[in-house]
């Protein structure tokens, strides 16, 4: 299959997911890509001079892609990255648009949908159905995956019995507060982390019954003591994941089933995540992971339950490690293509 793809240039940006997608695609078809960082980009392009540009003819393209970093996300006013490549005009070649960032400025990018006149949108968002039923246009739940290349299980010792980073998203939930207020102190509840610079000056934040357990806790905003991020990327991520016995995970902010319960699957360190009806069947209560009550009610004994027994914890993360292959990224694109095929083409 040949592809056109319409995306900016992530290789090399901690943006995983957008380069992930590119690189499956680059695995499954013949592709070209075309837009901001690459080398042929020209703003005052139209879809013709991008098609004359690529190494294929009208005739002899299957599919036309705007991937999930083609839109323009840092003006809050539009989407359109590029006003010069109108799709519209193209009829005979089918177009696949993967919705970004559902939780922003969904209006503006449901017009440029239509205005674009794309064939089918991918979305991670369960609202699929409802969206393609307002607006008239094919959508296709496509969740995240995971790249298999870059999250792999190195065996090392497993230094933390407990980790979180991320943000809290007070601001739409409460779970993972919740979480830490079972663990924290209520005197050192505004804590931002167990380590670096938080603890320059003060005591254990975590609550006495806790204390025999290491756990590394670290949000969004904290800092190490040369006020350096304290959450790790690449493959410090990859390491912190896998010194981990039990990692606490959720939906994200808006309901979405996000990339770290696959990078956890591909690291072997337990899920521990709410009880929830947004995990589209992909999470079993012990079998994968272990879910806890929203109220709360059981979280110290599943917490404990997961740290200390060594035989439960193994056997479910051996699980959730050999089911992940379906959900790399090469899997998804290859769902897509069929999908294609079989309703597009």
């Amino acid at each position: 299959m040949n592809i056109i793809i319409l995306s900016k240039n992530y290789s090399g940006n901690s943006s995983y997911y957008h380069q992930d997608i590119i690189d499956s695609f680059k695995k499954l078809c013949t592709a070209y890509l075309y837009g901001d960082g690459y080398g042929d980009y020209d703003r005052n392009d139209s879809i013709a001079d991008v098609i004359n540009k690529s190494p294929f003819d009208n005739n002899n393209i299957d599919l036309i892609v705007c991937s999930t970093s083609w839109d323009e996300d840092t003006s809050k006013v539009q989407v359109d990255p590029h006003p010069n490549i109108n799709l519209s005009k193209i009829v005979n070649i089918p177009k696949v648009y993967f919705l970004n960032k559902e939780y922003k400025k969904l209006d503006l990018r449901f017009e440029y949908i239509k205005k674009q006149k794309f064939n089918l949108v991918c979305t991670v968002h369960p609202d699929a159905k409802k969206w393609e039923e307002q607006l008239g246009v094919e959508f296709l739940l496509l969740p995240f995956g995971i790249s298999l290349d870059r999250f792999k299980y190195f065996g090392l010792e497993k230094k933390y019995d407990f980790t979180f980073t991320g943000g809290l998203h007070k601001a739409h939930t409460d779970l993972r507060f919740n979480v830490k207020q079972q663990l924290f102190d209520n005197n050192y509840i505004d804590r931002m982390s167990t380590f670096g610079l938080d603890s320059l000056f003060s005591s254990n934040p975590i609550k006495k019954e806790y204390q025999k357990y290491n756990i590394r806790w670290a949000q969004w905003g904290a800092k190490n003591f040369l006020y350096k991020n304290l959450l790790p990327t690449g493959l410090q991520y990859v390491k912190m994941m896998n010194k981990s016995k039990v990692f606490l995970n959720t939906p994200s902010a808006i309901g979405i089933f996000n990339t770290r319960f696959f990078e956890l699957m591909a690291t072997k360190s337990l899920i521990l995540c709410p009880v929830s009806n947004q995990y589209m069947g992909m999470l079993k209560d012990g079998y994968n992971c272990v879910m806890f009550k929203d109220d709360m009610s059981d979280f110290d004994e599943k917490l404990k339950k997961c740290i200390d027994d060594d035989v439960f914890r193994n056997i479910i993360v051996d699980n959730a490690y050999l089911n992940v292959e379906k959900h790399s990224y090469d899997s998804r694109i290859h769902t897509l293509i069929n999908h294609i095929k079989g309703s597009l083409c």
